[in-house]
């Protein structure tokens, strides 16, 4: 009988009630979504993993950041290699900034671009979608070998594979 004497009353309080469980709803799968986004990002982060930095200049007073001073060496990262059993993977990176990458008559300044062996990858646990990682030999003999992001596929080779590419 209520419901008949009142009709808008009852069709609002429907609609409250309706709007209240689609946003619970919309939380909780929002909620899910960045639980297993930021999964994704730890791990392509590496799990179990440690960065060791070198510490920082201050000229003038003026701090230059953590990483700015060249305090460690890649013997400091081998020796932690070498030195402690539970380290399963190490890698000595080395940090370029503003760095010009030109393919043919394209040219991009990529955001980041880092100097690493091949253990790099695994720490990392990454996976390519093309090609191969570099190997420990082509490291010691500085060979003309890098790893590519989606960016600068799309920047400098226009969304086809950079493979076999004539420089």
């Amino acid at each position: 009988k209520a419901l008949r004497r009142n009709p808008s009353r009852a069709m609002l309080t429907t609609l409250g009630i309706v709007i209240g469980i689609a946003a619970v709803i919309t939380m909780m799968e929002i909620g899910k979504g960045s639980s297993s986004s930021i999964k994704r990002s730890i791990e392509k982060m590496g799990a179990n993993s440690v960065l060791v930095l070198p510490g920082w200049v201050r000229p003038g007073g003026v701090s230059q950041g953590a990483g700015t001073a060249v305090s460690l060496t890649p013997a400091d990262a081998d020796a932690i290699g070498r030195e402690c059993p539970s380290v399963a993977n190490y890698s000595p990176i080395v940090r370029a900034n503003s760095m010009q990458v030109i393919f043919g008559s394209s040219n991009w300044i990529p955001a980041q671009m880092y100097g690493v062996s091949p253990d790099y990858m695994k720490i990392r646990n990454w996976e390519l979608e093309e090609g191969r990682f570099f190997s420990d030999r082509e490291v010691e003999r500085n060979a003309r070998v890098c790893l590519v992001g989606s960016t600068i596929v799309r920047e400098l080779f226009g969304g086809r594979s950079p493979l076999d590419c004539e420089i």
